[in-house]
């Protein structure tokens, strides 16, 4: 057999084996594809219908399988995504797999964009993922300091030397049926490895099925644990793009100009404790102030004061990163922007 062909047979074989055996069709209102630019990539996005828009929601980034795309999973997902009450974000890889320099700019860019048109619960932000998304939902978990669970579907094993979080360590459900070859050669080593490092895990193991299907209650039950796992509340830490106010609230802020280029606004160092200024364009040209005022004597609420000398979009994010509780302000392309007196931001005192 000459080389060419036995790639081509193993291309076949892992496509086979990423593949779910059930694609669905989704009505596009349900799901919104959002093309991102910055890495010739793209994001389907879901909101439950059933979502309380007034509290920050929890998100879950699932990961396609191998020579797959995002869209044959949103059919899969969408029942247990709407009863757990998730926020879905599917990015689409950059080559056959995960794990480029590029799927890492795909994911960062995938929650900029989500955190820009939702409050998101800073403390839930979980991944997911089939097969070889499954294997990289693992790699980013325990690599970084920012997610707070892991499902996976029929994944490879994947080696992970080290948590590298000290503070937190994300649980993993990991679910596979009998008939999958991955059950017998990576299960029992992945749960070996989960072992060593002290990673709290579940199984949720099914007779019968294959690689690329599962039961329905599968998919609920692991969005359910997923939803149901929490990060410790922390306090702010400080960036170039987000200021930390009285050590708690995390202010951020992204912007979108006339010719369509798109940022993150920088802050501009000057110490203060309760306030900050942001520049979009360049250090000495400031765009926007904000601050944050303990009105808990007064009406029992944080503040938040901003004033801004733009006419681009922009969106102002304020966490409150004791409660998770996010404050959201939008000014429109080409509006001149309105001073913000929210006297009702945060509800949560002291």
């Amino acid at each position: 057999m000459s080389a060419v062909s036995t790639r081509v047979r193993l291309l076949l074989l892992l496509f086979l084996l990423a593949a779910p055996a059930v694609a669905q069709t989704v009505p596009s209102a349900v799901w919104r594809r959002i093309d991102l630019p910055e890495t010739g990539s793209h994001v389907w996005l879901y909101v439950p219908a059933s979502l309380d828009r007034s509290q920050p929601a929890p998100l879950v980034v699932f990961f396609h399988g191998a020579g797959s795309s995002p869209f044959p999973y949103t059919g899969l997902v969408t029942g247990a995504a709407e009863r757990a009450g998730a926020v879905v974000a599917m990015p689409r890889s950059s080559g056959l797999g995960w794990g480029t320099a590029t799927d890492g700019r795909t994911v960062e860019e995938t929650l900029r964009r989500v955190r820009a048109e939702l409050s998101i619960d800073e403390r839930r932000i979980a991944l997911a993922g089939h097969s070889a998304g499954g294997a990289y939902a693992c790699r980013l978990a325990y690599a970084g300091a920012e997610h707070s669970a892991v499902f996976t579907l029929a994944s490879p094993y994947v080696p992970v030397s080290a948590v590298a979080d000290p503070s937190y360590t994300p649980p993993v459900r990991m679910y596979y049926g009998t008939a999958d070859p991955n059950y017998a050669s990576s299960y029992p080593r992945l749960r070996a490895q989960w072992e060593r490092l002290g990673v709290p895990w579940e199984e949720d193991v099914r007779p019968g099925y294959g690689h690329g299907d599962w039961p329905e209650a599968s998919m609920e039950a692991g969005f359910l644990f997923l939803v149901g796992k929490s990060r410790p509340a922390k306090g702010c830490v400080a960036t170039d793009t987000a200021l930390c106010l009285h050590g708690r609230f995390r202010v951020e802020v992204s912007w979108q100009d006339f010719s369509g280029g798109t940022g993150a606004g920088r802050i501009v160092p000057i110490a203060s404790g309760g306030s900050g200024l942001f520049w979009f364009f360049g250090p000495d040209n400031w765009e926007l102030m904000v601050k944050v005022v303990d009105g808990c004597s007064v009406n029992g609420h944080h503040w938040v004061f901003a004033a801004a000398t733009t006419n681009v979009h922009y969106v102002l994010t304020v966490t409150d990163t004791t409660t998770g509780r996010i404050a959201r302000y939008e000014n429109p392309l080409g509006v001149a922007s309105p001073a913000i007196t929210d006297t009702s931001a945060f509800p949560a005192c002291p």
